[in-house]
């Protein structure tokens, strides 16, 4: 495996375990990093009306870990694993292109307002942005080493 791949999977690894964390921490009933839930609700989803339930914030957990784990290789190197990556990538990508605004109105929440958005253009978009690019960087299915690999495997 090239050194790049190595690299932007440890990235897109360390990112997603990271966003798994702090989602089970707010699952939990945490408002961390912010004082009350109000703060936390205008940080992550726009406003502070709205809050996501703990079950929708673990589910959202669950899937940022177990998409550190397919991003590390822990699945393997599978046709399927490598297409989930690409997709994932691909997704992530898109959420970074067109915005927390619209990834809002995708899940059928209210319009942001203007922190979230802030926060968006500061963090979030460079974020999925940096995340979508190494999950497609690792998601390199390594041609030459499945051809090493039956090679090996014939020689015995």
């Amino acid at each position: 495996m090239s050194f790049i791949t190595r690299t932007a999977r440890l990235v897109a690894w360390t990112g997603l375990t990271a966003a798994g964390a702090i989602h089970a921490v707010w699952a939990s009933g945490s408002s961390w990093p912010e004082r009350n839930y109000k703060r936390l609700g205008e940080a992550v989803v726009g406003n502070g009306k709205q809050q996501p339930d703990a079950q929708a914030t673990m589910v959202v957990s669950g899937l940022a870990f177990a998409g550190g784990a397919v991003a590390a290789g822990g699945l393997g190197e599978g046709k399927l694993i490598v297409g989930v990556r690409r997709v994932a990538g691909l997704a992530l990508i898109a959420r970074a292109a067109f915005g927390g605004a619209a990834a809002l109105q995708v899940l059928g929440l209210d319009e942001p307002g203007k922190r979230f958005e802030e926060l968006d253009r500061r963090y979030y978009r460079p974020a999925f942005g940096i995340l979508g690019a190494a999950m497609l960087l690792g998601a390199k299915d390594s041609k030459k080493r499945a051809a090493k690999l039956a090679l090996k495997q014939q020689a015995r």
